[in-house]
């Protein structure tokens, strides 16, 4: 990865407000189809023989960023900004005709897309025991390709050069940070027991997440977990909205003062929990139905004359339908489950 130094600027209107602009570049090598394997030339005339491309451009993302800060008070603060991405040389599948000794696939540098949107963040410093700190973001990421397959099905000639909306396009994303702490000696102001600061240096913090699904493809005609053709614009649908919370508890110790001249050294204890409601989120779902529990192959005339063959090889129907649904269970398709994490650190 080669990134290009950061070009900044900054220009203040008052003690309250500013502009500022930044303008980055960042190239990295290829992560697919760039490595030279003789190997692959064995088996060229293969059908639908794919072979790296060692020639293959370095890919190139270029940043820009504008925005506006602005002091609401003494405790609180708002920025909005504007960005844009621009993707170069991006790798995508490449078919290549009327070769010799047989027509073959490789990878070039065929792919671009861009991202853009503006983001509007609150910024609340700690006052008394509470720092608060809210997001919202709004974008478009559109290219002509999600990564280095996404043409492979969709036709023989080649990439397209249609802009579409890219697999990882969040078209909408808010985010929260809540952290509830208590200081210790002086600056404490919790509950005591018997003279005790029992919640000294003790935190909660949250964090909530929501985005708005990324995009996919509705396919026309029903087969077994999947479909074929399309119904609509190529990531022309979406998936439902999803939420999380993430929550920790922490209590920091400090073990060593640091006086005559030692450093001070704090032991932390944590409690983690991700996704702490438990929700289950949708990530996935079966192409032709849009649903996440059921592909519609089996009350589709395809899943009717199947359940006939069936029955008519004396086999049972109960039990193939029971190991059919099964395997329609995706865990790809969900959110992880509540997770709790015991840890502790040191710091010195």
């Amino acid at each position: 990865v080669n990134i290009m130094p950061r070009v900044a600027f900054s220009f203040p209107i008052s003690e309250e407000a500013s502009f500022f602009a930044h303008y980055d570049i960042l190239t990295k090598r290829p992560t697919s189809g760039y490595r030279f394997d003789p190997y692959e030339y064995q088996y060229i005339q293969s059908r639908n023989a794919v072979i790296s491309n060692s020639n293959l451009k370095p890919e190139k993302t270029v940043d820009y960023e504008l925005g506006f800060q602005q002091v609401l008070t003494r405790t609180s603060s708002v920025k909005i900004s504007a960005f844009y991405r621009e993707q170069r040389n991006n790798v995508q599948l490449v078919n290549i005709f009327q070769a010799y000794p047989a027509t073959y696939k490789t990878y070039g540098n065929r792919d671009f897309g861009t991202v853009k949107g503006f983001s509007f963040t609150y910024d609340r410093r700690r006052v008394g025991n509470i720092k608060l700190t809210a997001t919202y973001t709004l974008q478009f990421a559109d290219g002509s390709g999600s990564d280095a397959n996404s043409s492979g099905g969709l036709n023989t000639r080649g990439p397209i050069r249609n802009l579409i909306p890219l697999s990882y396009d969040e078209r909408h994303r808010i985010t929260s940070t809540i952290d509830y702490r208590y200081g210790s000696g002086k600056k404490y102001d919790g509950p005591r027991i018997g003279g005790v600061d029992i919640f000294a240096n003790t935190g909660l913090n949250f964090i909530v997440n929501a985005v708005s699904g990324r995009p996919y493809t509705k396919r026309r005609t029903v087969q077994q977990f999947g479909g074929v053709g399309f119904e609509g614009a190529i990531n022309g649908a979406r998936l439902p909205w999803n939420a999380t919370i993430d929550a920790r508890l922490d209590k920091s110790f400090n073990l060593n003062t640091g006086g005559e001249g030692g450093r001070p050294l704090y032991f932390n204890v944590y409690l983690r929990v991700q996704n702490l409601l438990d929700t289950k989120n949708v990530y996935g779902v079966y192409s032709a139905t849009g649903s996440e529990e059921d592909d519609g192959y089996l009350i589709s005339s395809f899943g009717q004359d199947r359940l006939s063959q069936v029955s008519a090889n004396g086999q049972s129907e109960e039990v193939f339908l029971a190991q059919y649904n099964y395997r329609l269970l995706q865990p790809g398709f969900y959110s992880l489950a509540r997770r709790i994490y015991l840890g502790a650190t040191v710091n010195f």
